[in-house]
């Protein structure tokens, strides 16, 4: 083809899709390409693959003809593929017989049951990064030409800046999404947990939780069971975020349930080690530690299921209950042993999750028990509110920064006698 009738091709292209650099709908670009593609280059479909630089994957995210749904569905790895030799090696190609090219991905063709007999492929970039691959299949009448590959090289260049900003677009929408669903799950999750202040007689009770992130998967519960008992327990399900927000969501719904049936805190949590362990991935567990106090004489039964153990100060000593047993929902038929102790008047309990003690400087210092420990104990004459923010206030100077990569939970519960 002379040059001239290639220019003249770019030419008209370009004027006629000078539109696609207001087109901030990448759905739509997308389409107006394909068909462009086809248009100028006489081919029966047109494919365009987006490359995703952290997966290093190419993914299908629109293509022509009646087998296109089932191709966007399909993805390919750097170098998979015709398409992928092209996102690897960042230049174009031309092949006239797919069935003879040991790069074409014939997987394809079988699942779309689509025949590839020739294509033309050319990397999009823009600024020497790779945003994806345009290819155009099956030349209706002869071959694919250097003038072809030429003109969609061109084309890919006209398109990398509205391509760009297309796919800009999208992922900050699809971010603002998300962003919307995750205070959506926030706003459900903190329904779960007990906002307003605890107050009964014989006790003072605080209780806060900082999430790592937008939603957490730390738990606590106050419970008053209406005979002069009250339970505390705190909870940390594994992980982060929403799957551990959606583990929190399930536990929180069985547990209160099984309390409120009357069962014991032993039945309880040997009921949700059982539904955790049956019914969830093998990398969900839940550490717990359960407390039932009785306020009118003391008397406390607690479980440690796997959790950092309680700290009680009783005048000058910070003793940890070491009663401890394993995870929640790791094994089935798990036993968990019920300890009991009577506090006394003056006696502080601290309940936290491993985010506490585990809360690390930047030289990787942890805070440790030791420090929570001293940190409470400097303060036990005060009332729990005021323990629990200087607890806070510690762990925040010694980390040098107030956002963490754990979620943090503390339960102070002061024991004041029966007056």
């Amino acid at each position: 083809m002379r040059p001239a009738m290639k220019v003249d091709r770019i030419s008209r292209f370009k004027k006629e899709m000078i539109d696609l650099y207001s087109e901030v709908d990448l759905r739509l670009l997308l389409e107006k390409i394909t068909a462009g593609i086809r248009g100028y280059l006489a081919c029966e479909e047109a494919s365009i693959f987006i490359y995703d630089e952290e997966k290093e994957e190419l993914a299908f995210e629109t293509a022509t003809g009646a087998q296109a749904e089932q191709l966007k569905r399909l993805v390919l790895k750097k170098g998979q593929g015709v398409a992928g030799w092209i996102a690897a090696e960042r230049r174009g190609v031309i092949i006239d017989d797919c069935a003879r090219d040991p790069r074409h991905a014939a997987a394809a063709d079988r699942k779309t049951r689509f025949r590839t007999r020739s294509l033309l492929g050319v990397p999009v970039l823009f600024n020497g990064r790779l945003l994806g691959v345009l290819e155009a299949v099956n030349k209706k009448r002869g071959k694919f030409s250097s003038a072809d590959l030429r003109l969609l090289g061109d084309i890919a260049a006209f398109l990398a800046i509205p391509l760009q900003n297309a796919v800009l677009i999208r992922q900050m929408l699809e971010k603002k999404k998300l962003e919307r669903e995750m205070q959506i799950a926030r706003d459900i999750q903190r329904t779960f947990l007990r906002q307003e202040p605890f107050a009964a007689p014989g006790l003072d009770v605080a209780f806060m939780t900082i999430s790592s992130s937008t939603v957490g998967g730390d738990y606590y519960e106050v419970l008053p069971l209406g005979d002069g008992r009250v339970l505390f327990s705190v909870n940390d399900v594994a992980g982060h975020g929403v799957p551990a927000a959606l583990g929190m969501a399930i536990f929180r719904s069985s547990f209160v349930h099984m309390l409120r049936l009357g069962s014991g805190i032993d039945a309880t949590i040997r009921h949700l080690n059982r539904l955790i362990a049956e019914t969830t991935e093998a990398n969900l567990y839940v550490t717990s530690c359960t407390c039932l106090v009785d306020i009118a004489g003391g008397a406390i039964e607690y479980i440690n299921a796997g959790h950092p153990s309680p700290l009680l100060l009783r005048n000058q000593d910070a003793l940890s209950l070491e009663e401890r047993g394993m995870v929640l929902g790791m094994f089935a038929d798990a036993e968990f042993p019920l300890a009991r102790f009577r506090l006394l008047p003056g006696d502080t309990l601290l309940l936290f999750s491993d985010g506490m003690s585990e809360a690390a400087n930047e030289q990787g210092e942890e805070f440790g028990r030791g420090r929570l420990a001293a940190s409470a104990q400097q303060r036990r004459h005060l009332p729990a509110a005021e323990i629990q923010a200087a607890m806070l206030a510690d762990i925040r100077a010694f980390c040098g920064r107030d956002d963490f990569e754990d979620d943090l939970t503390l339960m102070v519960v002061k024991y004041l006698g029966n007056s």
